[in-house]
């Protein structure tokens, strides 16, 4: 039995969990391309940290090439539904009970938001099928924000949040994400994944609390 946050991305989904005993991160990331080339650099940060066993990896393809509108529609949903049911597959794989999703930010717009859109519903109606209404919990963005302490934190704020322990949580300092992070400096951006990663603790965290001392 384990509790999860997932902080959906197109290209780089991360799941926190939490078991009786230690939190685990997985991140499900694109790769579009030969996996036994040369690492893109884009990517460089998911092998080390998987090197370092701060968190698990999945590598999945996006199968939208068609340049035709319909199709491409086509492949959009085809390609959300696959998408949906590997995350469902990692969580059962950790034998996830309770999970927990960030809701849409109403200030993004543009294509890409359309998309995150089509691809989220699906998700979320695959794990409602998965793991039942009453199980599957939506929080918005400014209340898992909050919980770093700043309802607008930036990228980089929730990394010195999570850096800080800024919950004071003892399985977040146990972990080995945890403690990889008090050595790295970010002055600008937070790369891929770490900002996924990041979210979905706080997710996690917003569906179970660390209990007041």
């Amino acid at each position: 039995m384990a509790l999860a946050g997932i902080d959906f991305s197109l290209n780089s989904p991360a799941i926190c969990i939490q078991t009786s005993t230690h939190l685990k991160w997985v991140s499900l990331y694109h790769l579009d391309r030969d996996p036994a080339l040369p690492t893109l650099k884009a990517f460089k940060l998911h092998e080390e940290l998987a090197a370092s066993r701060a968190i698990a990896t999945v590598q999945y393809t996006r199968e939208v090439s068609s340049k035709l509108f319909l199709e491409k529609e086509r492949q959009k949903m085809t390609d959300a539904e696959r998408l949906a049911q590997l995350i469902i597959g990692t969580l059962l794989s950790h034998e996830v009970t309770t999970v927990a999703i960030e809701g849409f930010s109403y200030g993004s717009k543009g294509n890409s938001f359309i998309d995150m859109v089509v691809y989220n519903t699906f998700l979320r109606q695959k794990l409602i099928q998965r793991f039942g209404v009453e199980e599957f919990h939506i929080f918005q963005p400014t209340a898992v924000k909050k919980l770093a302490g700043k309802g607008n934190g930036n990228k980089l704020y929730m990394f010195e949040a999570l850096k800080r322990d800024h919950l004071s949580d003892p399985m977040l300092r146990d972990s080995t994400l945890w403690q990889w992070s008090q050595s790295k400096e970010f002055s600008k951006e937070i790369p891929k994944p770490l900002d996924d990663l990041i979210d979905s603790y706080f997710i996690l965290r917003a569906l179970n609390p660390i209990p007041s001392p």
